[in-house]
């Protein structure tokens, strides 16, 4: 009687002190406990199972205070925690980032990098691989949780992708106090500008290298009903969601981290020309984006080429390695939705429409109006990007 008493007062307190602040959340979001890892947002069922652990030890309620070396809680779960729970309601807070100002185009070979290093956060790095390497120009995205840091895609080859993830996780982990941490290989999805420097990879200490095929894609994160359910993935207080998006590539997937808000597409969306293989697999896998952002904070959505330039409507050719005036890369999740609502219009007869800030472009289509060539396999041998 005297628990639930404690907890009624502690409810009643809370309340008249306002339950929507939420200004003392720690950026990790702890008091988002359940389900298990969290679903970004701070609600009733957090606050009923905070509830039901009271009194309890070991539990992923147990979360206030905050220790102040990246661990939470005392070791039970009692009315700090509850209240901690109310003053946390809503969203979880988004770490913020920034974009460079510039990044490497093909125009100056001699002095530019082979791979461009931009840190979006402490905790996230954004990658370029350089025009006067490979043509693609390919970005590539390094994550870091407390246990784990998630590479996605490893470049189209001829860089040393491998010396430079390497050195940032280094200097990560000297920044952090840190001995070690166990890198995840990943990729977008298996074409051959986004795997081909995965061989720099394997074999290294404290590195698992994830296949690129459908079923390693599926067997890796326990995805066991493809295309259509949703994981998440723990890096260690930060949890990714890997959504199946099939439809340019068999084995693609989007991630979707908590904690900037951001939504990575690989070559499903980016500012360039979004090549269709399986025109009516690519909406489904759209329309799966779109819903399961709808309730869910997006800052940004991060595709893994830029092919536009700032002139709307505008790509550069097939193959050009200088991007002189080339767009933003970071899209919006209205990109998303004007995505989706393009291929939708479409119907049963898809065609090549050339919006401001990306391109639509089932392959083989039946028409064209903008006279662009239809094209196999992305126009070359090697590569369906």
């Amino acid at each position: 009687m005297w628990k639930h008493r404690q907890i009624v007062t502690g409810l009643v307190s809370a309340i008249a002190t306002g339950i929507a602040s939420n200004a003392m959340a720690a950026s990790s979001c702890p008091a988002d406990c359940v389900p298990p890892g969290g679903n970004g947002t701070v609600n009733i069922d957090d606050l009923l199972a905070v509830i039901n652990a009271f009194d309890t030890t070991n539990s992923a309620c147990d979360h206030v205070p905050d220790n102040g070396d990246g661990t939470f809680g005392n070791g039970i779960v009692n009315i700090d925690d509850v209240l901690g729970t109310i003053n946390a309601f809503g969203a979880c807070p988004i770490v913020s980032g920034d974009f460079p100002g510039f990044w490497i185009n093909g125009g100056s070979c001699a002095s530019e990098p082979s791979i461009q290093i931009h840190a979006y956060n402490d905790d996230f790095y954004i990658l370029r691989q350089s025009l006067c390497t490979n043509f693609e120009g390919p970005f590539m995205y390094l994550l870091f949780g407390d246990d784990k840091v998630l590479l996605q895609d490893t470049g189209a080859g001829g860089v040393a992708i491998a010396n430079t993830v390497y050195g940032i996780i280094d200097d990560w982990l000297l920044a952090n106090d840190r001995a070690s941490i166990e890198l995840i290989v990943t990729h977008s999805h298996g074409h051959g500008d986004h795997v081909a420097g995965n061989a720099q990879f394997s074999g290294q200490p404290n590195t698992t290298v994830v296949g690129n095929s459908q079923s390693s894609v599926k067997n890796f994160f326990g995805i066991t009903n493809w295309p259509t359910q949703i994981v998440t993935y723990d890096l260690g207080n930060r949890i990714i969601d890997v959504i199946p998006i099939p439809g340019h590539q068999s084995a693609h997937i989007a991630l979707y981290d908590r904690q900037t808000g951001i939504l990575f597409t690989g070559d499903t969306l980016y500012p360039g020309r979004l090549y269709i293989s399986d025109f009516p697999t690519y909406v489904q896998s759209i329309q799966r984006m779109v819903t399961f952002t709808e309730e869910l904070p997006v800052c940004w959505v991060l595709g893994t080429h830029i092919e536009m330039t700032t002139t709307p409507g505008v790509d550069y050719n097939f193959g050009a390695t200088f991007h002189p005036g080339e767009h933003e890369l970071q899209l919006t999740r209205d990109h998303l939705v004007e995505l989706l609502n393009g291929v939708r219009d479409m119907a049963n007869a898809p065609f090549i429409d050339a919006r401001d800030d990306f391109i639509i472009y089932p392959l083989n289509p039946a028409f064209s109006s903008f006279g662009r060539p239809v094209v196999d396999g992305h126009g070359v041998a090697d590569s369906l990007r």
